[in-house]
């Protein structure tokens, strides 16, 4: 299950042991997981806790729930977990991409004690779930949609001496089956308590069995009301209560969705004609427990087959085992009946993707306000409703995806908000997030009353009727009570939405009546940050090192020795003896970094290049200076409207040695200037390096030093200029955030981070166009390092470096068109005297010329060997305004 270059096995999977096939297992982890597992080995608990190398997996084998790393050339495939919506390719170096639309899983059975297999495959219409509930499932109540968010269960435990004794705990712990010396806590007084039963000591080597579990009491987080409801109906439908128990149970309504009911190994089944069921009787008549049957069975292998719809809009039915799990996607990837925003430099328009041509990067596309369909390129798309498709709205989305849960509102009416934009809902109650554990371990608050009122319900079962339990309903087919609340099952190519009713009956829907249903254990997640995606840093999307030679700052003090800060005592600027300190210092400035000629020094180790050498004068000055103090700071610096910082003696100290090493060691494709007035603020701007996807763009970079300033790392603001089309590198946010370790934005190394006496300014000049500008950017994403080499890194690579090479050339058109204030003269110089745009066109030309006559990948030590349709679509709309600019200067 493994070769050289890709990755095989993915989270979920099943698996067997290639030497022993009878031993399953589940796959909990990946070598090529985003995550990084934080834990050194000789402190863990759980050995799938280390770091993967290469090629290894963590697997959880049942039953028995062994957990061990292996190697996946040791493991056979077995199954799949998929379910709508997901996707999946055929191979990972094959573009096209498929979006799961059903599954079908059948699965093999065999009874949860005694071990009969029970013959052949059964699929979901021949078994039910042995759990009426589990915990995140949806239930309806008086118009309402709550959410199962805790549960308290009740077990019954045969001990090894055959005795039955109830276990009532909190949590979905046990399930019938289970065996093992762990099954009975070593806090046993609510057992003995209940039945007069002392376990004693000395039971460690006990194997006892779980043979029945019943859910006793249920907390139920309530996120949303009937949408279809008239304002006055729906004041009449209170909240529900949070806590349901006994005959109150049969008042609830089970929804679950289709990937819910699906089979998965694990899963306790009952069949639907018990007369086929093997069965094991444990007890006595006279025993606390009464004596209980078990036809419970356990489903130990899976078969999933998966319709597909692939992005060029045919469908297949798949063996699960046939495709591969596609887990890190192309921002730009979209799928027939997806509504999307396709974006130019003159506005933007909605649309229903027709069609995608993968390998082409290119669309199909049926605009709403015309109804034409027109071919274009994915790069221009849109898929996510937002400029930076990694930030999600906080009450909107784009569009549907199949697998939401919607609500429907009547006929003639419509969600609120313009279209394709969907409205989501799902109030999370203020309860749930309580905390419910003290710090001595404790259950406390909303937690512990459900624990009493579980102990209470099992001390009074047998003898008060009142406590056993209500069925809980399920919707039956046909039945319209539930037509208000759906599942989505399709996106159609009219841009309609079929919608599955809880009872099976579906309906095709514009997407104005829906408003998507905000589930409330991905709220929790998102509050916890389980998801990955903490917002603090975003720390799964950084250069990960800042390998690049420090300038130390002698006579600043050892970081770790200097005391917390509070900010420095104001500094009145109206202050005689604080103006001339400050005149003292541009002053000292004029002398110590310019020559009487007025122009940048240069150090022998920071030579211009031979081509920028030849265009010195005859005197020999530079045609521009690498650095420059102007008097002003610009109208559109990004921290124009700031407050100044507060400055100091101190601080005009530091920024003296500073800018005397901008003086002397920036290269010669790095300018920066600051300003007398503003002495806190700085920018910068860099050409993109030689043989990278950004070669010859500008990226202009503001910067502010806040009053602790060198305690404290420099502020960056990149100017984004791709026109809401995705980020131009993984570390160069769309609304300015530039992620470096050395500027603080991500948590890296010490060794990495901002020192008042190892970093400084040209540091962080010189990390960006290093380490962030780089040839293949894809991978500077600490996640898809450890790709570096595979064919998915490959394909990934290739696709995010046309991306940015596209958006990068815009860049030069934002820079001409609109002018920076402070650096026009410079962009003149580089652009139209040197001639750089001209050599812009003329490769940008040469390589869409190259792209149509040879599709080969030959030269492939290039950053951009070659572009697909839609990349050379999305060049030559620049391209044409890039030429209008240089034929204007021509005949200027």
């Amino acid at each position: 299950m493994n070769s050289d270059n890709q990755r095989n096995a993915a989270k979920e999977d099943i698996v067997r042991l290639k030497s022993n096939p009878k031993v399953y297992g589940v796959v909990m982890r990946c070598w090529h997981d985003p995550e990084d597992i934080p834990f050194p080995e000789d402190v863990m608990v759980d050995p799938l806790l280390r770091p993967l190398k290469h090629g290894e997996v963590g697997v959880s084998f049942y039953p028995g729930g062994k957990r061990e790393i292996l190697q996946e050339s040791e493991l056979q495939l077995v199954d799949r977990m998929y379910q709508p919506g997901d996707l999946l390719k055929k191979s990972i170096d094959n573009p096209r991409a498929g979006i799961v639309t059903s599954i079908d899983v059948k699965g093999r059975l065999e009874h949860t004690i005694s071990g009969e297999e029970i013959p052949g495959w059964k699929g979901t219409d021949d078994v039910e779930c042995s759990f009426e509930v589990d915990m995140g499932d949806y239930v309806v109540y008086n118009d309402w949609v709550g959410q199962i968010v805790e549960i308290f269960d009740e077990a019954v435990v045969e001990l090894s001496s055959e005795q039955l004794v109830r276990l009532p705990e909190l949590s979905a712990r046990l399930a019938v089956g289970q065996r093992g010396n762990n099954i009975i806590p070593h806090s046993v007084s609510g057992v003995q308590n209940l039945f007069g039963f002392l376990l004693g000591n000395g039971r460690t080597n006990a194997q006892d069995t779980v043979i029945a579990v019943k859910r006793t009491v249920l907390a139920i987080a309530w996120l949303a009301i009937n949408q279809s409801l008239t304002s006055a109906e729906a004041a009449t439908r209170n909240r529900p209560q949070r806590f349901w128990y006994g005959s109150d149970l049969s008042k609830l309504t089970l929804v679950r969705r289709r990937a819910e009911q699906a089979m998965r190994v694990g899963d306790r089944v009952l069949l639907k004609n018990p007369n086929q069921s093997p069965a094991t009787v444990h007890g006595r008549e006279g025993d606390p427990a009464g004596s209980v049957t078990v036809r419970d069975l356990v489903v130990t292998e899976t078969h999933t087959m998966v319709n597909v719809l692939w992005q060029d809009g045919t469908r297949d039915l798949l063996d699960c085992k046939e495709t591969i799990p596609y887990v890190n996607p192309d921002e730009y990837d979209c799928w027939p009946g997806d509504h999307v925003i396709w974006k130019s430099e003159d506005g933007q328009r909605t649309a229903v993707v027709q069609s995608v041509n993968a390998v082409e990067r290119t669309a199909q596309v049926r605009f709403d306000d015309t109804g034409a369909t027109e071919l274009v390129s994915v790069l221009e798309l849109d898929p996510h409703g937002v400029s930076d498709w990694s930030a999600v709205a906080p009450h909107e989305e784009m569009g549907l995806h199949r697998g939401d849960c919607v609500f429907i509102h009547p006929e003639g009416s419509s969600n609120g908000v313009e279209k394709p934009m969907v409205p989501k809902i799902g109030e999370l109650e203020g309860w749930v997030r309580e905390m419910t554990m003290d710090p001595n371990g404790m259950v406390i608050g909303w937690r512990n009353e459900m624990i009493g009122l579980g102990n209470a319900i099992a001390e009074h079962r047998g003898r008060d009727p009142s406590v056993e339990e209500g069925k809980i309903r399920r919707p039956q087919k046909g039945h319209p009570s539930l037509h208000w609340f759906g599942e989505v099952t399709d996106l159609r190519l009219d841009g309609t939405v079929e919608v599955m009713f809880p009872d099976g009956i579906s309906v095709n829907l514009p997407l104005e009546r829906l408003t998507r249903l905000y589930d409330g254990l991905e709220q929790l997640q998102e509050m916890w940050g389980d998801d990955g995606s903490d917002s603090q840093d975003d720390e799964s999307e950084h250069v990960h090192g800042d390998h690049i030679q420090f300038w130390a700052m002698d006579e600043e003090e050892d970081p770790s020795e200097v005391p917390a800060l509070s900010p420095p005592a104001p500094c009145d600027t109206t202050d005689p003896e604080t103006m001339r300190a400050q005149m003292e210092f541009f002053e000292r400035l004029k002398t110590d970094t310019m020559n009487p000629s007025g122009d940048v020094e240069d150090s022998p180790d920071a030579l211009p290049s031979d081509d920028v050498q030849a265009e010195r004068s005859s005197n020999g000055e530079l045609p521009w200076k690498r650095f420059d103090i102007l008097p002003s700071a610009p109208p559109d610096h990004a921290f124009h409207a700031s407050t100044p910082a507060q400055t100091s003696r101190t601080f005009l100290a530091r920024l003296s040695k500073e800018y005397k090493i901008l003086a002397s060691s920036l290269p010669d494709t790095i300018l920066v200037r600051a300003y007398e007035d503003r002495t806190d603020l700085l920018r910068s701007l860099i050409i993109g390096p030689e043989n990278t996807p950004y070669e010859d763009a500008p990226f202009v970079i503001d910067w502010q030093l806040d009053s602790n300033f060198p305690h404290s790392p420099p502020i960056a603001h990149f100017l984004s200029w791709t026109n809401g089309n995705g980020r131009v590198n993984p570390n160069l946010y769309e609304e300015g955030k530039v992620c470096l370790s050395i500027l603080g934005t991500w948590t890296g190394d010490k060794s990495e981070s901002w020192s008042a006496s190892r970093s400084s300014l040209l540091q962080a000049f010189v990390s960006i166009q290093g380490l962030v500008l780089v040839k293949e950017p894809w991978y500077c994403e600490p996640a898809y390092e450890k790709l570096r080499g595979t064919e998915e890194g490959a394909v990934n690579s290739r696709l995010y470096s046309e991306k940015a090479f596209v958006l990068s050339r815009n860049f030069v058109r934002r820079a001409l068109e609109i002018p920076l204030g402070g650096l026009e003269g410079e962009i003149d110089w580089f652009y139209y005297k040197r001639g750089l745009l001209r050599k812009v066109v003329t490769d940008a030309r040469s390589l869409i010329e190259k792209s149509k006559t040879d599709t080969s990948e030959a030269d492939g030590d290039r950053a951009i060997p070659r572009l697909t349709g839609g990349g050379i679509i999305a060049l030559e709309r620049t391209l044409t305004k890039l030429q209008t600019l240089l034929d204007a200067h021509r005949s200027s």
